[in-house]
């Protein structure tokens, strides 16, 4: 698998994950509450669609001029999860999505890949990534630890049927890595 496809997409999701703003928050994140849409079953057939509509997506966040925001404070990367798919909803997008249903039907799904990519992502770090974090003693360092043990917590709600799916789905995903560009 590329995982660092997978890496990338992770990092568009967290925004500020183990850096940014978490230097500037105070405690520990305590909700572990994901979109509602993030959990429900993926299936084989709207995967499909969302990548033939991947295209489209990026053509009209690319028109829409469509950025990434930087983590809100004191917010956790699940909040950064709803600011980035409901961001996308820029101008012109329901009508490039027309043939795929509309932004009413792509947008559930985005939260499920989003999601999925993240879990996979926290599934694969490797134990030196985690002992890194874990010997920077810095505040901004205990702060990343502490979002990655929450991300770590959160993920283990994501169904695995859409992990494996995402998984199998992983090459005709990987534009998501580069939306809007």
């Amino acid at each position: 698998m590329r995982t660092l496809t997978l890496v990338a997409i992770f990092v568009v999701l967290a925004g500020a994950f183990c850096a940014g703003n978490s230097d500037q928050r105070t405690s520990p994140m305590t909700s572990t509450k994901w979109p509602k849409e993030a959990l429900s079953p993926l299936s084989e057939d709207e995967l499909v669609q969302f990548v033939k509509a991947l295209p489209a997506l990026s053509g009209a966040l690319k028109a829409g001029k469509w950025e990434t925001k930087p983590q809100r404070e004191g917010t956790s990367p699940l909040s950064t999860l709803t600011d980035l798919v409901e961001g996308m909803k820029v101008a012109g997008i329901n009508e490039s999505l027309k043939p795929f249903g509309g932004w009413a039907r792509i947008r559930p799904t985005l939260y499920k890949v989003f999601a999925a990519t993240a879990a996979l992502v926290i599934d694969r770090a490797s134990p030196e990534f985690v002992e890194g974090m874990k010997q920077d003693t810095t505040a901004g360092g205990r702060r990343s630890l502490q979002d990655f043990e929450f991300f770590k917590s959160a993920c283990t709600q994501v169904p695995e049927a859409n992990k494996q799916l995402v998984t199998r789905f992983q090459e005709q995903l990987q534009p998501l890595g580069s939306l809007g560009n």
